[in-house]
């Protein structure tokens, strides 16, 4: 028996299956497979996300959000130019850890996944104190996640509400106004209006 044969053979062992494919452009079709290998797809139907487009230039874009505070995405961290530009002496990364270039820099790693179930508040002390470590002293912090446009944008605009009194709203106008591709996920903004309410519980004791 050749290979063509054998795989042949083992062709008619395999079950039939159906899988959704979502396409990049947010479209999904049905793809059939038969047991004899047939593949059968169904015509393409719009889907019910946007899809997606893969970007893959740089972000060297460093949104100045507070004197010592900024915040971008992971490229900015690979770039020790920008880095020294920007006077940025701490880096919080958030989720993606990248390599950092210059072991002169104070740098926090934190785990955070960029899902709508993630806890992202478990983390906003742990944040928030190293932030606080780099503004006290006169130095600059850079917090990022991947894109800068979820994780980071989340813990940023928690800080501003937390450490400048600002509305949900407010602290996100303020930092939309300085990075406009920031866009929590929906399981993020919730956690923080949740947490609008919680200061407010506290600064009324």
């Amino acid at each position: 028996m050749n290979l063509a044969e054998k795989i042949k053979a083992r062709k008619s062992c395999l079950n039939s299956c159906e899988t959704t494919v979502t396409t990049v452009s947010g479209h999904s079709y049905k793809e059939k497979i038969l047991a004899d290998g047939t593949v059968i797809t169904s015509q393409p139907q719009a889907g019910t996300s946007p899809g997606y487009v893969v970007d893959m230039k740089p972000d060297f874009q460093v949104a100045l959000v507070l004197p010592g505070l900024c915040m971008g995405s992971q490229d900015v961290t690979q770039n020790n130019d920008i880095l020294k530009k920007y006077s940025i002496t701490h880096i919080l990364s958030l989720g993606i850890k990248p390599i950092i270039l210059d072991e002169t820099l104070s740098h926090m790693y934190i785990p955070i996944l960029d899902l709508p179930e993630t806890n992202i508040m478990s983390s906003i002390d742990q944040c928030f104190t190293f932030i606080d470590n780099a503004i006290q002293t006169g130095e600059c912090v850079f917090v990022h996640c991947n894109a800068g446009i979820s994780r980071s944008a989340a813990v940023v605009i928690a800080y501003l509400m937390r450490k400048k009194c600002m509305s949900y709203q407010e602290a996100f106008l303020h930092l939309k106004t300085r990075r406009s591709v920031i866009n929590p996920n929906p399981g993020f903004v919730k956690q923080l209006k949740d947490y609008e309410k919680i200061i407010k519980t506290l600064d009324s004791e």
